[in-house]
């Protein structure tokens, strides 16, 4: 018996504790980035209850990749996507280094998410173990802006990650979305279009 509980504790310090980082999430849209022939990656996007109002604790993105795509590349395409996204240009460089130090080589069937903590820091899960985090706000909203914001260079596929999300700007200054709810007096029930999602 003691040679048991030996092998199971050695088990679990000689590496991370795997964790499924979107279990209790609800999907809010997925999309795939292909170019011409190839998939690149298939990504879904992930909230507390399946809708998307913005960047808020409990967010997730998973990206699951098609090919073999290395960190420098991903980094360069990181900085390049920047310049239509950012505005935190002096940033940038600061939070190339702490990526470069997080993100790896990526091959076919990897699985890299990031899931955003209450204090809206951005923790990077590979193939279910934390790898990383980074605590800082903006990088938090300015890397996932790559995929979720409207100057993206791919608006159909963030149009399918968010489930076609119209964010209404008053409402990021809010805490929750009870708060929003009560301050729109709709009876608690807010409409469909000011919790995220277009009317079609």
């Amino acid at each position: 018996m003691k040679q048991l509980s030996s092998f199971f504790l050695s088990l679990i310090l000689s590496g991370p504790i795997l964790a499924n980082p979107v279990e209790e999430l609800e999907p809010v849209g997925s999309a795939t980035l292909k170019v011409l022939f190839w998939s690149i990656y298939s990504s879904t996007l992930y909230t507390d209850d399946g809708i998307y109002t913005g960047i808020e604790p409990d967010l997730a993105l998973q990206i699951t990749y098609r090919r073999r795509i290395s960190k420098i590349d991903l980094l360069d395409r990181t900085e390049e996507e920047w310049e239509n996204t950012s505005r935190n240009q002096r940033s940038w460089k600061g939070w190339l280094t702490q990526l470069d130090k997080i993100l790896p080589d990526v091959e076919r069937g990897d699985v890299l998410v990031l899931r955003v903590s209450n204090s809206l820091a951005s923790q990077f899960f590979f193939n279910n173990s934390l790898i990383g985090t980074i605590e800082d706000q903006d990088f938090t909203k300015d890397f996932l802006a790559l995929w979720l914001s409207e100057r993206s260079s791919y608006p159909k596929l963030r149009n399918k990650l968010v489930n076609g999300a119209v964010i209404i700007p008053f409402l990021t200054n809010f805490k929750s979305r009870s708060h929003a709810a009560a301050s729109i007096r709709t009876g608690g029930k807010p409409p469909l279009s000011l919790l995220g999602r277009s009317l079609l």
